[in-house]
């Protein structure tokens, strides 16, 4: 390094602290030994059943087009916080998209929309043919 020369930092980064480093920051560490302090590290978000309540109704909403009820709604709130802590909120909702989209209703939905589909291209071409 040349005389007038100053040190490269690494700030802007995850190691840098705008002061030369020969490396990152271990926040694993560092949270242990807040914890060890007496502070409180909490690990991942924490869901309230409110929470899952208002994620259950919006995925309803968006695959079935009507909001969840009864038992429907204790089976996904139950889905959607039985996941590992760590989950993530795209995790849960995968795993609430999963459980829907293996029911009956979901399953027959799809099938009413191939078989519309199909009926609506029938009635095209009858159309056309009557012309």
């Amino acid at each position: 390094m040349a005389k007038n020369e100053k040190p490269k930092t690494e700030s802007g980064t995850p190691a840098g602290t705008g002061t030369q480093t020969t490396g990152g920051i271990d926040l694993e560490a560092l949270m242990k030994q807040y914890a060890s302090m007496g502070g409180n590290v909490q690990q991942g978000p924490v869901f309230t059943r409110q929470d899952a309540n208002a994620y259950v109704q919006s995925v309803y909403q968006q695959i079935l087009g009507r909001n969840a009820v009864g038992a429907e709604v204790t089976k996904g709130v139950n889905i959607f916080l039985g996941q590992n802590k760590d989950t993530s909120v795209t995790g849960r909702q995968a795993a609430l998209v999963d459980a829907i989209q293996s029911s009956d209703e979901f399953k027959v939905r799809q099938e009413n929309r191939y078989l519309d589909a199909i009926y609506n291209a029938v009635a095209e071409d009858v159309r056309k043919a009557q012309a």
